[in-house]
């Protein structure tokens, strides 16, 4: 469970479908049943990208202020749609078919963001409209199976954003989204199981280093521009899911 959230929440596949279909495919228990053992393995990809965007973290409080405010803009409209319809999504994960779907919506995403092109912005530099936008692009990804690093990451580029910086404000919206997630769990989570500690560790462990992995594979592939591969990646496991539900 830590490799598949680690690898999942940055590269462009979407983190709860891939959970859902293995979960489907090996009889695993819901993640749900032990919140405890949840929060622990996204701590550890929120501790890995809270260092890979340390550069950026310490700009938005010396050189680069605007940046805090872009980067609120950007996350209201997921903190608005999170608090909203946290209830009503749930039941869509169960649903193969419907994850199967947005998986494919995910992959026409990315295959149109290779005719994208390159932009010219920074992130600090962006007009408050367009990290709306981009805002908007990650709310959407509270449905399974649409792609929140995939839908920022292709929102940025359409705003005007050069590759890297595209890259790295999808990962920089990654902290307040998952520090978010992974306190609502928390003030869920009642009591840990006897002898889950061992496991939480493992896990968090482990989603730490493949998110590390994830990471520095979606920057490679985004400066080569090869997003098409996670395309046809997400049209065959949505296909799958569809298939098996």
């Amino acid at each position: 469970m830590g490799l598949v959230q680690g690898l999942t929440e940055f590269l462009p596949v979407s983190s709860s479908s891939h959970l859902a279909l293995f979960q489907a495919l090996f009889g695993w228990e819901d993640l749900e049943a032990n919140l405890a053992f949840n929060v622990a393995v996204h701590l550890g990809s929120l501790a890995a990208v809270l260092i890979f965007v340390r550069r950026e973290l310490v700009a938005m409080f010396t050189t680069e202020r605007r940046l805090m405010w872009v980067l609120a803009v950007a996350t209201s409209p997921v903190v608005v749609v999170g608090l909203s319809f946290k209830d009503s999504v749930a039941g869509i994960s169960a649903n193969l078919a419907a994850v199967g779907g947005f998986l494919i919506c995910t992959a026409g995403m990315l295959a149109l963001s290779t005719r994208l092109p390159d932009g010219v912005r920074r992130a600090a530099q962006l007009p408050f409209p367009r990290a709306l936008l981009i805002g908007i692009a990650q709310a959407a990804a509270i449905l399974p199976g649409i792609s929140r690093s995939g839908s920022t990451l292709v929102a940025g580029m359409a705003t005007g954003l050069e590759r890297e910086q595209a890259v790295r404000f999808s990962f920089l919206l990654a902290v307040p989204a998952i520090a978010g997630a992974g306190l609502f769990t928390f003030l869920d989570a009642r009591e840990v199981a006897p002898g889950a500690v061992d496991e939480m560790l493992v896990g968090g462990a482990t989603s730490f280093i493949a998110s590390v992995v994830g990471m520095r594979m979606l920057v490679a592939v985004v400066m080569r521009k090869k997003l098409g591969w996670f395309a046809v990646y997400c049209a065959i496991a949505g296909t799958i899911a569809i298939s098996v539900s």
